[in-house]
């Protein structure tokens, strides 16, 4: 089993980046949407689509609302599918916050894919969990930016 922990800071407030998440992933869970990566490896010609689903989480603390994230390979292959949590977490500044991505996979065929973890597997897994924090921070930032404008309009 190997480990994955990835971090985005993104720049919108912790209490509207909870917002967005909860409604983006709670279209895709309603809507019955997968969300697809591309994973494009530097110097290497290999690019894989990867569908990530989600589903709530559960978190004791009642502090953060966490969300259950699955990705798989789609079509298959010797790619390994990965089980985690999502999280958006207060920065020190409340102006921005962190996305927090973290779970296992586990590389699939025993000693070789364990080889081909510690050659490709593990990189493709990293940029795939950067890849997933860009994507939605990037589209925390676009909406708390329009948002913020829309007002700076109607008042003025």
């Amino acid at each position: 089993m190997a480990q994955l922990i990835e971090r985005a800071f993104v720049e919108c407030p912790y209490h509207r980046a909870r917002e967005y998440l909860a409604a983006g992933v709670g279209d895709r869970i309603s809507s019955g949407e997968a969300m697809t990566l591309r994973v494009p490896l530097a110097g290497v010609e290999l690019k894989k689509d990867v569908v990530v689903t989600f589903s709530p989480g559960i978190d004791p603390m009642h502090m953060d609302q966490p969300w259950r994230v699955h990705w798989s390979p789609e079509g298959g292959g010797p790619y390994p599918d990965f089980d985690g949590e999502l999280t958006v977490r207060a920065d020190e500044d409340y102006t921005s916050s962190v996305l927090e991505l973290a779970g296992d996979y586990r590389p699939p065929g025993g000693a070789l894919g364990q080889a081909f973890d510690a050659v490709v597997g593990s990189r493709i897994a990293t940029l795939t969990g950067r890849n997933l924090l860009k994507r939605l921070g990037d589209e925390f930032e676009a909406r708390y930016k329009a948002e913020e404008e829309r007002k700076r309009h109607e008042k003025g």
